[in-house]
């Protein structure tokens, strides 16, 4: 609202009747108790109030008649004030302020309006804070309130007071629109202020408005294409340092063009502001609805939608008030009246009408009547009119005058003349058949030839084949949706396969490593080598036949390694023990190793969501399993990736050590490790790590047993 004064007595707060909850005051209008205070304007102050019989949050806009005024205008003013914002409350939009409450303060004789209470700015302060709007948004949201406005015309209300501080932005940049009826209510009353101040705001005043001309929706359609062209630019469309120069400049000046601003602004823009900025009515849009249209036109990069033949537009509505003030003629167009004659055939004068209330339909079923009496004249038929014709012209002395020779020359050739330019006209105006364009024909054949052999090499799995032959055909068409589409899926083949073949050389380059580590039984070293390879190429069978032999192996070595341990005494039990006694550590100690050759059971299971990334566990330094959490299904263009679930049983030396947990997701920039520590598997157990993963907090959890 703008903050120019209110009508409101600056004491009217004092004498406010006020309720105690405890110590802290309320101030309540009506029944509404009042949190603060939100803004100022003309007609009032903006409270944040809240209804406690159902606890909800309410803007109170309260508007107070003059105090001089006497009791008739204050009765007309209240009958005004209830009548329009009844009007306003039948508005049920997305996009308008809902009126819940009218109602009036008797102990301060202040009118109020209790509304939807909406949080967000107004498009006033968004452009004043200098924020970024795209052309595609301040369209869609100029959209929005015409949808509004159009919906509020149908129902007979008109806005008057379109503008940019009436326009509220919530969240999702919706728009809502608000103060409907109060700018009616602003003019009802003009009457009964005191300061004699211009009531609306001038910069988005239509012509009409000015010149205090009636008004409809069409006056609310020019306001809103100012605050488009405001939005666009940043600047109003008709500025002045006076009312006087403002107003001059609505009704006779054209606005400066969008192109000389910003020369950024698509075209689409600058033809629907004109529509909207007519100076006459009937040459702009006739609703509301079809500015909506041509601007959501210009979002998708289309022309906007013409507006209808204004010839043909009729007013969208007229208010009340207008109807109130304006009254229509009506025309009296007399019936003639037949004319009276006597037996003589003369006319006789008329009698007196002064006392004759008859109607008009009387006389006419008369005067119908009296024809109807006359007698009809026979008519003659065709054939003897037509000889009566010829001898009426054959009476005439021009027909019996004789023609010279030169003239009845000039006659006929002038009569063949005009055959002849006759003929030559229709001729021109019939339809010449096009050539047939050879060219163009033998270019179509080819793009349909080029494309039934790519679609046969793609059903048999030729891609590269096929590729280059949707590349011969967009040099053909080279605007069709179709063939660049073709070639950019089977592009991204391509590429997919050309990086597919470096990872499995790659892979292949490993494994070749990995097998001469193996032959040398360096089993530790090619352990790594053998997982790195399978990694890149999951499809590289022998590289995991490979990397648990190697694994086998390895823990061969280190099972003998525990048993040597195991079963070789020390030198003090070989001094001190007795042959007995040898014999039964011998046996306790073949026992032991023979229990610990037992191998332990580790089983992992993870279910998931996941296209991309690997899982490591590794049980000490025994990697227990490495592993992609993806996999390919189908073929060519139907090749995608799909969540593989994981489930893996392997035997672990029996020992005492770490687990270690590494989950790696590069799309989702996931690096997760954890630690179970002190983990002890004894022969001949069997241990399970369950994985679990919360797509909702993107955490993981772990269960271990």
């Amino acid at each position: 609202m703008a903050t120019h004064g209110t009508p409101i007595d600056p004491l009217a707060e004092s004498r406010h009747h006020v309720e105690s909850a405890g110590d802290t005051p309320r101030l309540k209008l009506g029944r509404y108790e009042v949190v603060r205070e939100l803004g100022k304007g003309a007609m009032g102050i903006v409270y944040l109030a809240k209804d406690p019989l159902i606890g909800r949050l309410v803007a109170l806009k309260t508007i107070r008649s003059a105090a001089h005024a006497d009791d008739d205008e204050t009765r007309e003013f209240q009958q005004r004030f209830i009548r329009e914002a009844q009007a306003a409350g039948i508005l049920n939009h997305p996009a308008i302020v809902t009126v819940h409450d009218i109602g009036q303060d008797d102990a301060t004789n202040t009118n109020f309006i209790a509304m939807e209470y909406v949080e967000g700015q107004n498009l006033k302060e968004v452009l004043a804070q200098g924020r970024a709007l795209t052309f595609e948004q301040i369209a869609d949201i100029v959209a929005q309130v015409a949808d509004a406005l159009d919906f509020a015309h149908s129902k007979g209300i008109v806005h008057r007071d379109v503008k940019p501080a009436n326009i509220i932005l919530i969240e999702g940049h919706r728009a809502k629109i608000t103060d409907f009826g109060i700018a009616k209510i602003a003019s009802s009353v003009a009457n009964l202020t005191s300061t004699g101040q211009f009531l609306g705001t001038p910069n988005y005043m239509a012509p009409e408005q000015i010149k205090g001309a009636p008004v409809d929706g069409r006056t609310d359609i020019f306001a809103l294409g100012i605050c488009l062209y405001e939005c666009l630019t940043r600047r109003k469309p008709f500025g002045g340092d006076s009312l006087t120069s403002i107003s001059y400049k609505i009704v006779h000046e054209a606005f400066p063009p969008l192109a000389e601003i910003n020369p950024q602004i698509p075209d689409g823009y600058e033809e629907v502001i004109a529509n909207c900025l007519a100076k006459d009515p009937a040459k702009r849009y006739q609703r509301a609805r079809d500015m909506a249209a041509a601007l959501r036109s210009v979002i998708r990069g289309e022309k906007p939608v013409r507006p209808p033949d204004p010839m043909l537009a009729e007013e969208t509505m007229v208010t009340r008030l207008d109807r109130d003030r304006i009254s229509t003629p009506t025309l009296e167009v007399p019936f003639p009246e037949a004319i009276e004659v006597d037996t003589g055939g003369n006319p006789v004068a008329p009698k007196e009408m002064g006392g004759s209330t008859r109607p008009a339909a009387a006389k006419a079923a008369a005067a119908a009547a009296a024809a109807q009496a006359m007698p009809r004249t026979p008519r003659q038929p065709i054939g003897q009119q037509f000889r009566r014709t010829l001898t009426n012209v054959r009476a005439l002395p021009l027909w019996r005058r004789r023609i010279a020779p030169p003239i009845f020359a000039a006659i006929v050739a002038v009569l063949v003349a005009g055959l002849i330019f006759a003929v030559a006209g229709i001729r021109s105006k019939s339809p010449v058949m096009p050539k047939e364009d050879k060219a163009a024909y033998q270019l179509s054949l080819k793009a349909t030839q080029l494309r039934e052999e790519a679609q046969v090499l793609v059903r048999e799995g030729k891609v590269g084949d096929a590729y280059l032959k949707y590349e011969e055909l967009s040099k053909l068409a080279p605007h069709s949706p179709f063939v660049n589409l073709q070639k950019q899926k089977l592009g991204a083949i391509l590429q997919s396969n050309a990086n597919s073949q470096q990872q499995q050389l790659l892979a292949q380059q490993k494994f070749d490593e990995g097998k001469v580590l193996f032959d040398q039984k360096k089993y530790v070293e090619s352990i790594p080598l053998f997982q790195e390879a399978f990694t890149l190429n999951p499809n590289l069978i022998v590289a995991g036949d490979y990397l648990k032999n190697a694994q086998v192996e390895d823990q061969k070595i280190q099972a003998a390694k525990v048993k040597q341990r195991a079963t070789t005494p020390s030198k003090r039990d070989v001094a001190t023990a007795t042959t007995g006694t040898t014999t039964t550590h011998a046996q306790t100690a073949t026992e032991t190793a023979a229990a610990n050759d037992t191998p332990a059971q580790f089983t992992t299971t993870f279910t998931h969501n996941f296209t991309d990334g690997s899982i490591i566990v590794k049980f000490g330094a025994d990697t227990v399993l490495h592993a992609p959490l993806w996999e390919e299904v189908g073929r060519f263009l139907t090749k995608r990736k799909r969540a593989k679930p994981v489930n893996v049983t392997k035997e672990v030396v029996p020992k005492n050590a770490d687990v270690q947990v590494w989950v790696t997701v590069a799309s989702l920039k996931i690096n997760e490790y954890h630690v179970i520590p002190a983990t002890r598997f004894t022969p001949g157990s069997s241990h399970h790590l369950n994985v679990i993963y919360n797509a909702g907090t993107k955490t993981f959890a772990y269960e271990f047993n």
